[in-house]
């Protein structure tokens, strides 16, 4: 019986929704304005245990995975990979994220450090342009 419950579970949480990052700077910012909506850039580094809490429990609230597929385009970097713009986004708390129009001016102020799903919902909802 343990073992039915088990694949259940395992079945529902495969097919829950989650966040449809891209891994490239560059190809977020060429969708984003292809597409005409701001980019959620995910800015981490290796071996930072709020940056993995981050990812493993606030970004799979379903009111903010929700929020960031319909209304930007989502981009996670790492800091040691510096393949996007270090001066536009520089940053010594991780980890840290920013909202960007196509053009790549600030929506909103940065998100940094220790991010709860609460925290993240309500900012997405405060900073998005989207339906109220």
């Amino acid at each position: 019986m343990r073992l039915i419950a088990f694949c259940f579970l395992l079945a529902i949480s495969a097919t829950a929704e989650m966040i449809h990052w891209i891994g490239s700077f560059d190809a977020a910012l060429e969708t984003s304005q292809a597409r005409n909506r701001p980019m959620l850039v995910l800015l981490v580094k290796r071996a930072c245990p709020p940056c993995r809490n981050l990812l493993a429990e606030g970004l799979r609230d379903e009111r903010v995975v929700d929020l960031v597929n319909k209304h930007t385009i989502p981009v996670i970097v790492t800091k040691e990979n510096e393949d996007y713009p270090i001066e536009l986004l520089y940053t010594l708390e991780f980890p840290t994220l920013f909202l960007l129009t196509p053009d790549e001016t600030f929506l909103a102020e940065p998100l940094r450090g220790e991010i709860d799903a609460p925290l993240l919902r309500r900012w997405l909802e405060e900073k998005l342009p989207h339906e109220r």
